[in-house]
């Protein structure tokens, strides 16, 4: 995910304040990064033309070491817009920026004092005011399809392990979630929050299908991107589950071009689905 340092002051929140207080695609195969030639720091307007118009608290979760290799068969493939490049309008496109720094100022608090309750107030108070940022539809999109395995553990089992681990699941990628939260539930807003440097609150929204095993996640104003990300748990017929994550994204703002240019966000993203998708292949395969 793309990152960047914050500039803002005076928009800390209150920690003293009480708790609830208003505070297709083809398979990747040893492929160089895709983000060498990141674009400059400048505002690309989507017209709808089909490209862009060029110079317009409960504990913390214990952190693990991401996993290389599970033998749960994870493997990905990338399509669409690579790399994803700022979209929306000039105006759209500084709301996303104004969100992306006070939250990455507030995420510096929660990494460096941690001040657990209060945070998590702030963190459930700022979530309530952000709306859906999903991809803008007929803009230039980078999709990436991600699939693993989980021999002799039922569709079911998985989807529901799932849901109730999210701490761990997202702790194996080294990521803490603001508010706490020891399960995902239908329409839960949390905070994926990175120690960096610098430190991030990528903001999300979640949506289940029980009946077909989906989990629907979408961002939220304020992240790096701008895009969802879709789980889907189906029996193998021996068996076993075949996990789909489908992610489709955009990026949000000018910040989108700085942290191509700095750094490669994209394989961070790779390694934080490889790592859940492996701890939850480490909780669940038979022992």
């Amino acid at each position: 995910m793309s990152r960047i340092d914050s500039l803002l002051s005076g928009l800390l929140p209150d920690l003293a304040a009480p708790e609830g207080a208003a505070l297709p695609l083809a398979p990747r195969a040893q492929e160089p990064s895709r983000t060498s030639a990141a674009p400059a720091n400048f505002v690309e307007v989507f017209r709808g033309s089909g490209s862009p118009a060029p110079n317009p608290a409960p504990a913390r979760a214990p952190q693990v070491a991401p996993r290389a290799q599970e033998g749960n068969g994870f493997d990905f493939g990338v399509g669409g817009a690579f790399p994803p490049r700022p979209t929306g309008s000039v105006m759209e496109q500084m709301k996303q920026g104004a969100r992306l720094l006070e939250q990455t100022q507030a995420a510096a608090f929660s990494v460096t004092l941690d001040r657990g309750p209060s945070m998590d107030a702030y963190a459930r108070t700022q979530l309530a005011h952000l709306d859906p940022s999903p991809p803008i539809a007929g803009a230039p999109t980078a999709l990436t399809d991600y699939t693993s395995t989980l021999p002799g553990v039922s569709a079911k089992d998985a989807f529901e392990a799932f849901l109730r681990n999210p701490e761990l699941l997202f702790g194996a990628a080294g990521i803490s979630l603001r508010p706490a939260a020891s399960a995902l539930t239908d329409g839960a807003r949390l905070f994926l929050e990175e120690q960096g440097p610098p430190p991030v609150w990528a903001p999300i929204t979640v949506k289940l299908n029980e009946t077909e095993r989906v989990v629907h996640i979408t961002t939220l104003d304020g992240h790096p991107l701008r895009g969802t990300n879709q789980f889907v748990f189906d029996d193998d017929g021996n068996g076993g589950t075949r996990i789909r994550q489908y992610s489709a994204f955009q990026g949000s703002s000018p910040a989108t071009s700085v942290g191509l240019a700095l750094m490669d966000p994209i394989e961070r993203q790779h390694d934080i689905w490889r790592s859940v998708h492996g701890q939850l292949h480490e909780m669940l395969k038979p022992r």
